[in-house]
């Protein structure tokens, strides 16, 4: 790994975790004041992930269409229990999802049966070797003449 030779892998790696956990602690907080909600359940084969979206990401808070007290409780109860649980690092977000209207927001964790999401640091130079191989083939390149003259 290139990136992780220049500079300390374990620096890099804490500070990845560090933004990962702040943006939990963000969306927790911007549950509590209202400014997200859940608006979904993501169903796949390895578990759930809640959807949440709002008035900042675009999507109207999600409240009950006929105005039950009850179901608004509901709602809000569920907020609340979610935001807890991004405090208390057993959930983490895993993910956004682009819609027309704006933007929603997926977290989830392991008590939802999802693996918990961990820093790392991608191995760019690995992917650019398989750009390079890709691009030779279908543009009918020599490889070495393609390696000769790429900047690093």
């Amino acid at each position: 790994m290139q990136l992780a030779k220049s500079y300390n892998e374990q620096q890099i790696l804490e500070t990845v975790r560090v933004i990962h956990r702040n943006l939990a602690l963000i969306v927790a907080i911007l549950l509590l004041t209202g400014q997200l909600s859940i608006v979904g359940v993501f169903v796949s084969p390895r578990g759930f992930r809640f959807t949440l979206a709002g008035p900042i990401t675009g999507l109207g808070r999600i409240q009950s269409k006929t105005g039950n007290v009850a179901v608004n409780l509901i709602i809000s109860f569920l907020n609340i229990i979610i935001a807890k649980l991004l405090i208390l690092d057993q959930f983490n977000v895993s993910g956004s999802v682009l819609t027309p209207d704006g933007f929603t927001i997926n977290v989830g964790g392991p008590i939802m049966g999802l693996s918990r999401v961990t820093a790392r640091i991608p191995d760019f130079n690995n992917y650019l070797d398989n750009f390079d191989k890709l691009v030779c083939k279908f543009f009918g390149f020599d490889p070495h003449v393609v390696k000769k003259y790429r900047k690093r």
